[in-house]
């Protein structure tokens, strides 16, 4: 049921391969959690880094991808948009209903490592080539 990290998901920037990782695992924490019975008070929990870290590390990333003048820049920050949409969406539905909190986290833990892959290889890895070239000056 877990991500793992992989070298498909590396964009060829290590700071933002490394945000990228961190996410994985706080997001597989949300599946642990499933997995585990836990309660809803720790799931809030998990949802409160996730939702910390991943504003965080999208600012970081379209701040990256503005100054190396990345041809998907504006596409990632638009995408970026609709992931923070439809986690507070899932985080509405679990604050509402506490009984239910685990199903949801677990169709929430689907749609947002589906996302995340495809979105790390669909636009992220963007950044390789542009990194590069910033590199090599």
């Amino acid at each position: 049921m877990k991500v793992a990290w992989s070298e498909a998901l590396s964009t060829g920037n290590r700071a933002i391969d490394n945000q990228h990782k961190y996410l994985i695992d706080i997001i597989n924490d949300v599946a642990d959690l499933v997995e585990n019975n836990g309660t809803p008070a720790q799931l809030k929990k998990i949802l409160n880094l996730l939702q910390y870290y991943t504003e965080w590390h999208f600012c970081n990333e379209e701040e990256c991808m503005h100054r190396l003048k990345c041809p998907t820049a504006e596409k990632n920050k638009d995408a970026h948009a609709q992931f923070i949409d439809t986690f507070l969406a899932y985080r509405a539905e679990i604050d509402a209903n506490e009984s239910t909190a685990l199903d949801v986290a677990s169709r929430m833990y689907k749609t947002l490592t589906s996302w995340l892959v495809q979105h790390i290889q669909g636009i992220d890895t963007e950044l390789g080539p542009v990194s590069a070239e910033e590199n090599a000056r």
